[in-house]
């Protein structure tokens, strides 16, 4: 029993070296758009602490109100379509978390609880099949539900990605508010945008 201890606690010190020695690139929104391979607005509705194959994470279930990209490809059908071929929940399992008395901290590892509504821009699958939000923070924008103004997608400069040409582009860096329905057709736009061009 000892002896497996110790080899957990050498898989998650060699996991938190290699995730702290691991510089995250700064992404551009249209980059962050092209680079991800799901873009979904969704809830928390899970979240727990595992042991995994490389040591402590947090496995985090979301369920899926809008998918943006990333919907299953029907080639049966030749259907494509985002919303109806999405998934209804996602899952990801991210280092980081406490199990008894061991507790891995990963500086910049996006922290999620039951009840948290985002826009998640999502890589493909790790080591161990879990998709992680692309740079880290950046590909994690929270929602912000207000009872007058209907929700909102919280923006940061040097925190979450900004279009450069859009319309409700902060002036500074204090937290800013946009309206959810302009984020989501902004990210539509993008991927429109960059895909087009790839052509």
């Amino acid at each position: 029993m000892a002896y497996r201890s110790i080899i957990r606690l050498f898989a998650v010190l060699a996991l938190i070296s290699s995730v702290a020695a691991t510089s995250v690139i700064r992404f551009s929104f249209d980059s962050l758009c092209e680079t991800s391979v799901r873009i979904a607005h969704v809830t928390c509705i899970e979240s727990e602490p595992v042991l995994a194959e490389d040591g402590i994470r947090t496995r985090s279930l979301f369920r899926v109100i809008e998918g943006i990209k990333g919907g299953v490809h029907d080639e049966a059908r030749g259907v494509h379509d985002e919303d109806s071929r999405f998934p209804k929940e996602i899952e990801i399992m991210l280092p980081g978390g406490q199990i008894g008395d061991q507790r891995v901290t990963v500086p910049g590892m996006p922290v999620f609880g039951v009840g948290d509504e985002m826009v998640l821009f999502l890589s493909g699958p790790d080591a161990i099949g879990s998709a992680w939000p692309v740079g880290l923070g950046q590909g994690c924008y929270r929602v912000i539900a207000n009872p007058s103004t209907g929700r909102s997608v919280h923006l940061q400069r040097g925190v979450t990605p900004i279009p450069t040409d859009a319309l409700f582009k902060p002036s500074s860096s204090a937290p800013y508010q946009v309206d959810l329905k302009s984020f989501l057709d902004k990210v539509r736009d993008t991927i429109r945008s960059t895909a087009q061009s790839e052509d």
